[in-house]
């Protein structure tokens, strides 16, 4: 629309420009045509009467307005077709015709072809969006956006671009979720497969009435063992699936670390007793981050049971929080048994169980991966071996 604007200006321009240099021309042929007729009365009055020559010449150089038109009116000179008998005048009327007919003329033809050919590509655009709608009516999105001119019609044209976007945004999320859902359930299904098969195992073993009240003693312990090992699972998933599906919003308010780590470590008390662990704690009570306190208790509250549940007896594991323009990081260490190199590129990954804790769900640090992420936050693990296990928790303040 602006460059059409902008052409309409120019030519407005050029028009304007074209018609003030007519104006000019033709002004300047009737004064040639006044002179000329002058020239003519002068030399037959000069020639009949040369005494008065300095006298006429003196009258018209001061010529004043007079409105008596007598002696006009007494020959019948009076009106504008008395100057017909001057053959210039009207050669100068016919020109004056033809220039400004044909000025006209052109000025129309300008203007019929512009207003064509802008109608001709406006129709132009317009079809092609409508074969464009067609096309994502008929399912498919993937369209070249190249193909849109800029001109009137942008605005919508950048709707529709940003509609098609948002289309294949969203049907890349919804082909990932799917994916993602039945890889969810393929896994869930793997992991509840083995105790639901001991679970019957065990339920036709207590059913006979050939075994001892011992025996039937040890199946109980084995049944409830593995219920609260399913219970476990499924609640984790449970918290998996509601954080990735959006079902849960996690909350964006400050949360003071320090306040969070003392109610974590509140939860893991008995385990840190039992095993004499000693946690050491460098927090500046002033350090905020955006989160849900909820949820990224949660997650701290995971690394730091794996921390307790890998250490020794009489351990330690230290926290350590330190804060930059970028960003907020959180470490936390235990000297404990460590972790193997083949087993320390996985063990975010979903339902993976490194060779020395095949007891454990698998799940917790991918859930707590989840919430970091989705507070901004990122997560790294380094370890060696029978010595050490370092988590390095990052939470961004601005988002790049």
């Amino acid at each position: 629309m602006k460059k059409k604007l902008g052409y309409l200006i120019l030519g407005g321009i050029i028009i304007f420009c074209v018609g003030l240099f007519l104006v000019k021309a033709n002004y300047d042929r009737v004064k040639k045509e006044i002179i000329l007729n002058n020239n003519t009365i002068l030399l037959n009055l000069i020639n009949n009467h040369p005494e008065l020559e300095l006298e006429i010449i003196d009258s018209i150089k001061n010529i004043k307005e007079n409105n008596d038109f007598s002696i006009l009116n007494k020959y019948n000179l009076d009106s504008l077709e008395s100057l017909d008998y001057l053959n210039e005048i009207k050669d100068l009327r016919n020109t004056l015709y033809i220039t400004y007919i044909g000025f006209y003329f052109i000025i129309f033809i300008i203007i019929f072809i512009f207003v064509y050919v802008s109608e001709k590509r406006r129709k132009k655009e317009i079809l092609k969006i409508d074969k464009y709608l067609f096309t994502l009516l008929s399912n498919d999105i993937n369209i070249d956006l190249k193909d849109f001119q800029t001109g009137d019609l942008t605005a919508l044209q950048n709707d529709l671009m940003k509609v098609t976007s948002r289309l294949k945004n969203a049907l890349e999320s919804s082909t990932n979720d799917k994916k993602e859902l039945s890889k969810t359930l393929a896994d869930i299904s793997h992991q509840l497969k083995t105790p639901l098969t001991s679970l019957l195992i065990i339920n036709d073993n207590l059913s006979s009435f050939n075994i001892d009240d011992k025996t039937r003693n040890e199946f109980l312990k084995k049944q409830e063992k593995i219920i609260l090992h399913m219970k476990g699972l499924i609640i984790s998933l449970l918290k998996v699936s509601q954080i990735e599906s959006g079902t849960i919003v996690l909350k964006k308010e400050p949360v003071n670390l320090a306040n969070l780590f003392d109610y974590v470590i509140l939860q893991l008390d008995l385990l840190l007793v039992a095993k004499n662990i000693n946690l050491e704690k460098n927090i500046n009570d002033k350090i905020n981050v955006l989160g849900d306190f909820n949820w990224l208790a949660e997650a701290f509250l995971n690394i730091l049971k794996n921390a307790c549940e890998h250490s020794e007896c009489n351990g330690q594991i230290e926290i350590a929080v330190e804060e930059n323009p970028m960003f907020v990081e959180v470490r936390i260490k235990d000297y404990g048994e460590g972790i193997n190199k083949q087993d320390l590129k996985h063990i975010f990954e979903r339902f993976y169980k490194s060779s020395a804790d095949k007891e454990s769900i698998g799940i917790g640090l991918n859930l707590s991966k989840t919430i970091f992420e989705r507070s901004s936050g990122t997560i790294k693990c380094e370890s060696e071996l029978n010595k050490y296990t370092l988590f390095i928790i990052k939470f961004y303040k601005n988002i790049i």
